[in-house]
C-alpha cells in the first residue's frame, strides 16, 4: 500500500509542477494582452514554484526507482559472489602467428636507434615547401628583390593596363 501511495504522490507532484508552469506561462501571455498586473504577479509566483515542484517530482521518482531496484541488484550480486571467482579465459598464441601489436612495437623501438647509429649518414636536405632534394652546395638561394624593385614592377603593370583600357574606350 505504501508503494502505491508513493507512486501516486510522485505522479501528482510531476503533474502539479507541469500544470503550474503551464499556468504561469498562460498568465504571462494573458497579462501582456490585457495589461493586468495581478496576473503577472501570479505568473511570476507560479513559474518558479512549478519548476521547483516539477524538479522535486523528478528527483523523487528517480529515488523511488533506485530504491526499488536496489533489492534486485543486491540479490544478483549475492548470487554472483556465491559462485566464486569466475575463471578468466585467455587465448594462447601459437608460434606461427605474427607477434602481438605490443611486442612488435617493442621490437621497432629497439631496432630504430641501432639503425641510425650504424648508418652514420645524416638525412638529405629538403625544402620547407616540398620534399624535393636540395643540392648541398647551394645553401643560400638568391635574395628576394628589394621593395623599390617590386613596387616599380607593379607601377609599370598598372600603367600598361590603364593604357589598354583607354585604348579600348576610344
Amino acid at each position: 500500500m505504501q508503494n502505491r501511495t508513493g507512486l501516486i504522490l510522485c505522479a501528482l507532484a510531476l503533474l502539479m509542477g507541469f500544470l503550474m508552469v503551464c499556468l504561469g506561462a498562460f498568465f504571462i501571455s494573458w497579462g501582456s494582452i490585457f495589461d493586468c498586473q495581478g496576473s503577472l504577479i501570479a505568473a511570476y509566483l507560479l513559474l518558479p514554484l512549478g519548476f521547483v515542484i516539477l524538479l522535486s517530482g523528478i528527483f523523487w521518482s528517480n529515488y523511488r526507482q533506485v530504491t526499488e531496484s536496489k533489492g534486485v541488484l543486491r540479490h544478483m550480486l549475492r548470487q554472483h559472489l556465491a559462485h566464486g571467482a569466475l575463471p578468466v579465459a585467455t587465448v594462447d598464441r601459437p608460434d606461427f602467428y605474427p607477434p602481438a601489436y605490443e611486442e612488435s612495437l617493442e621490437v621497432e623501438k629497439q631496432s630504430c636507434p641501432a639503425e641510425r647509429e650504424a648508418s652514420g649518414i645524416p638525412p638529405p636536405l629538403y625544402t620547407e615547401t616540398g620534399l624535393e632534394f636540395q643540392d648541398g652546395n647551394d645553401s643560400h638561394p638568391e635574395a628576394p628583390p628589394s621593395y623599390r624593385e617590386s613596387i616599380a614592377g607593379l607601377v609599370v603593370t598598372a600603367i600598361s593596363e590603364d593604357a589598354q583600357r583607354r585604348g579600348q574606350e576610344c
